[in-house]
């Protein structure tokens, strides 16, 4: 086996093919003792696999995009999403998810939700947007849930008749 030395930017010696001659050298001790390693393949998780198999959504974001595709207004929903209104766009996501139990939406969520769609909007923002309009959600153990005001606030930018906030 073949070393080669060259000199370092800082005046030191580096000596390649070293490190590889000595794991070669190991790796017939270990053969010769009777402690070479065996290969094992890496456990895949069963839980996410069953879960996907039995057709249900393993993430918040995945129940969501599939509400929204199941709703009557699914492409309106989304098309509003467009417009630079913060508050709409922090209410959509938690209006779908009414029907949802258990779901928590976070601002996470909501953000890579309107990433789906094409739309940037950050988490900070979307926290900031429920935060400072107060009465169209509630937070809960649960994360944020819509209010019955944050129902009609987006049943009435649905029909173009948007109120100010």
């Amino acid at each position: 086996m073949a070393f080669k030395a060259t000199s370092g930017k800082s005046g030191r010696i580096e000596i390649h093919g070293l490190e590889a001659f000595i794991e070669k050298k190991l790796a017939e001790f270990k053969k010769a003792l009777g402690l070479a390693a065996k290969k094992v393949a890496p456990k895949k998780k069963p839980a996410a696999k069953a879960a996907k198999a039995a057709g249900q959504a393993a993430t918040p974001l995945d129940q969501l995009l599939r509400v929204l595709a199941s709703h009557p207004k699914g492409a309106q929903l989304a098309r509003a999403g467009k417009q630079k209104d913060q508050l709409l766009r922090s209410l959509i996501p938690l209006y779908l998810a009414r029907s949802l139990n258990g779901v928590e939406i976070s601002s996470g969520t909501t953000s890579k939700f309107w990433a789906k769609h094409g739309v940037k909007y950050a988490a900070p923002n979307a926290a900031k947007a429920l935060r400072e309009h107060v009465g169209y959600a509630r937070r809960t153990a649960k994360g944020p849930q819509i209010t019955p005001n944050g129902v009609k606030y987006v049943e009435a930018a649905l029909a173009g008749k948007r109120k100010a906030a």
